[in-house]
């Protein structure tokens, strides 16, 4: 083979390769978490080369204990959305809706002034009329702060009952991961509700494609959705390059200016109130 033909060859390899990376669109994760585990088989330098090299620009990061996510924020505080953990220990997720020292603890660790929401909040319909959970959507309302919530469309209800103007993040698309529920809470809460896809993506799937349902749910509420990885184990971590190649093709398959929404710009609006250029 001549000099030239090799020379051409590796020119539109390299011109593969760079438009590749051009195509794969920037994201902001909108659930993260870097706790006990994580800190100690990633440095924040680490955790940041994955973000750069997943184009990942800004994360929703929380912790248990919190001094994982202060330690992330500190360490990249322009691209870090540091959210306030509730719990001590992982073993407080099942009561701590019954813990009043709960809310002091929350009202002592604000005063660092750091943090721009409360949660991953675990909680379930059965509990939603908890004094402490009313409290601490009280807390929120009050601070201007969001809600990241894992529980019950009936625990939304509930929040939104007590705080209306509250901001609330719904994890996991919900506990009943399914198109036309999600409408239904959608038309009940058309303002202050977002939610995001973590741990969802391959139920997204018809065929390895992006189903009719979702597609139409996402275009219909486009404004309303956030991708996200959310590292609730070492081993989302470790896998956090292959999470990210499911989360862009299931992209791939909405209108690009819905992908890009769900991407990056929801997500930049809510907490920067403007979106890309």
């Amino acid at each position: 083979m001549s000099i030239q033909k090799n020379c051409f060859l590796v020119t539109v390899v390299l011109l593969l390769i760079s438009f590749s990376v051009k195509a794969q669109q920037a994201l902001f994760d909108s659930h993260l978490h870097y706790g006990g585990e994580d800190v100690k088989h990633y440095s924040p330098k680490q955790i940041i080369e994955i973000f750069d090299r997943n184009q990942v620009e800004y994360a929703l990061v929380s912790s248990t204990p919190n001094s994982g996510t202060e330690q992330l924020y500190h360490y990249a505080p322009k691209r870090i959305i540091p959210f306030l953990g509730l719990y001590q220990t992982l073993a407080d997720k099942p009561d701590w809706m019954f813990d009043k020292t709960v809310i002091t603890r929350v009202e002592q660790a604000l005063e660092s002034g750091i943090y721009r929401g409360l949660g991953e909040l675990h909680i379930f319909a059965k509990d939603r009329k908890s004094p402490v959970l009313k409290r601490i959507v009280e807390m929120a309302s009050e601070r201007g702060l969001m809600l990241q919530v894992h529980g019950d469309a009936e625990v939304l209800d509930e929040i939104f009952e007590v705080a209306p103007n509250v901001t609330v993040l719904w994890a996991h698309l919900g506990t009943t991961p399914e198109p036309e529920f999600l409408r239904s809470v959608l038309k009940r809460h058309p303002n202050n509700l977002y939610i995001d896809t973590s741990v969802r993506d391959k139920q997204l799937l018809e065929t390895g494609r992006l189903s009719a349902e979702w597609q139409a749910l996402f275009i219909d509420y486009q404004d309303h959705f956030m991708v996200a990885v959310d590292t609730f184990s070492v081993n989302r971590w470790n896998t956090f390059d292959s999470v990210v190649k499911d989360i862009h093709d299931w992209l791939d398959d909405l209108p690009s200016e819905v992908s890009k929404k769900m991407a990056y710009d929801n997500a930049y609006k809510l907490f920067f109130k403007k979106p890309t250029n």
